[in-house]
């Protein structure tokens, strides 16, 4: 599709949606997995004036229709889910809670309900003259970006295109992406590291790839065919696709950067990306609140670093400027090495649509645990209320995960913690074996008591097919919890006195 064609659609979207009756700050909520749709159908929300919102593909029904009630959406744009047994069942959901909001079907037939079809609204009118976008103004709200929700509801950040624009820039300047550029683009685009990535693309004058559903095989076919330079991905998605790469069938000589973000980087991993893909790397911390910190340091990110401080106090005195760690409890900035909450410097409050207002202080607490070096560098160890609870000694899984993975027999690793009678929380290292090793508990702990203090060796051992993880790329814990449960519990366990 050329940039004209593009444009083409978005015009032809946006006219039907203004007589589908969409004005200006309504809510357009876009359910569409990575697909030329969804692009034109952000583009087209923005042109009528109206607030786009992304969200997963695959939600159920209860959960898109107390989405569509939670933000008042006026139009629900709907790709059924890939092989649903129901495919229209959360449509019908929407109907029953929401009767007024008008539902855009993509690539399924009508379920009686009054819906439209995209592919009619997409269609061009003979003779139309060229449309007048009418674009919210730049400190009006033109996106809602819907938080991951791993601890409860989603909430919605109320973000305005001048900060979109300005986070969109902050990416550009650190690896300058242009016109000969090729995108490949499997980031889920209904979250807002995969929708700022897509527009970048763009914005650029670059080459668009999308793959609607990660696949390793598929992912090394396309980097080869379509010579692709851009490629995103999770820690998970680059270890998957490394393995896939074939030298006789594959050619990635034309990588110059790697993007990541979401989850923590072994510095095994970073080495084999590097070693393999010849590319650089950009490695991205942040929020859906819009706080965000990068590298494209080698060092700094083979070292598990996100990058610095803008600002760094002298050594000794506590970091100051865009970001600090603070005491959980009340705030208090901590030194360098010392591990607490990560806060972002706020100039004015984070809003979220109808719940009140964050960082109304000048801080954001992000709820991740982290540190800063005396060099100004940033350490993530994960979520402050994953901690394991050891005992009255509170456990990063992150910290552990990070060194679990470092071991030749381990695939992937993750953290959970386990009731314990004794200790209150048993640490649970849920293991994915390498080839054909086994590792065991005893060797495990051995090895992992070379750089983790003793309360935070494992106590149980997990070994699993696969790491359940989110769409963007976390730990899913929850589930993970559940599925050792259900297996009858942990391989092996050590209470060690």
């Amino acid at each position: 599709m050329t940039y004209a064609e593009l444009w083409d659609r978005v015009e032809a979207l946006a006219r039907s949606y203004r007589r589908l009756g969409v004005r200006p700050g309504d809510r357009v909520l876009c359910q569409l997995r990575n697909c030329p749709e969804h692009v034109i159908a952000l583009n087209a929300a923005w042109a009528c004036g109206a607030i786009h919102a992304g969200t997963d593909n695959d939600l159920t029904g209860p959960e898109l229709s107390w989405l569509v009630d939670r933000i008042d959406a006026s139009v629900l744009v709907f790709q059924p889910r890939p092989a649903s047994p129901d495919p229209l069942a959360p449509v019908h959901a929407v109907h029953d809670a929401r009767p007024g909001a008008t539902v855009v079907l993509h690539e399924a037939p009508p379920s009686g309900g009054g819906e439209a079809s995209l592919a009619e609204l997409l269609g061009a009118e003979p003779g139309a003259p060229p449309m007048e976008p009418a674009y919210p103004s730049p400190e009006e709200t033109g996106l809602l970006l819907l938080t991951s929700g791993t601890t409860g509801r989603p909430k919605a950040v109320m973000e305005t295109l001048r900060g979109c624009w300005a986070k969109m820039q902050f990416f550009a300047d650190a690896f300058l992406p242009g016109p000969d550029d090729v995108h490949l683009l499997f980031l889920p685009m209904g979250h807002v590291f995969g929708l700022r990535l897509s527009m970048l693309a763009l914005l650029s004058g670059g080459r668009l790839v999308l793959l609607d559903q990660f696949s390793p095989s598929e992912a090394a076919r396309l980097v080869s065919e379509e010579q692709v330079t851009v490629l995103p991905g999770m820690p998970t998605h680059f270890a998957l696709l490394l393995d896939a790469l074939d030298p006789a069938h594959h050619d990635v000589s034309r990588l110059r950067w790697t993007v990541s973000a979401a989850a923590s980087l072994t510095r095994g991993l970073v080495q084999r990306i590097y070693d393999t893909l010849d590319a650089e790397m950009l490695y991205v911390y942040g929020c859906s609140e819009n706080f965000t910190t990068l590298t494209t340091d080698r060092e700094e990110i083979l070292g598990g670093s996100v990058g610095r401080v803008v600002f760094a106090a002298p050594a000794g005195e506590p970091p100051t400027g865009t970001l600090r760690v603070v005491r959980p409890d009340d705030h208090t900035p901590l030194p360098p090495g010392e591990v607490g909450e990560i806060a972002f410097g706020a100039r004015r409050p984070v809003h979220y649509w109808r719940a009140p207002d964050t960082a109304v202080d000048g801080w954001y607490y992000t709820g991740d645990l982290g540190r800063i070096d005396p060099d100004g560098r940033v350490y993530v160890l994960g979520r402050i209320k994953e901690l394991v609870n050891r005992g009255g000694l509170k456990v990063s899984p992150t910290e552990i995960e990070m060194a679990a993975a470092r071991h030749p027999a381990v695939a992937d690793a993750a953290v959970v913690g386990t009731p314990d009678p004794v200790l209150g929380e048993a640490i649970c290292l849920c293991a994915v074996p390498s080839g054909d090793g086994r590792p065991g508990l005893a060797e495990l702990r051995s090895f992992l008591g070379e750089s983790l203090a003793r309360h935070k060796l494992p106590d149980e051992l997990a070994l699993v097919e696969a790491i359940p993880r989110t769409n963007i790329g976390k730990v899913d814990r929850p589930t993970l919890a559940a599925a050792v449960a259900a297996a009858g519990g942990p391989t092996e366990r050590l209470r060690p006195l």
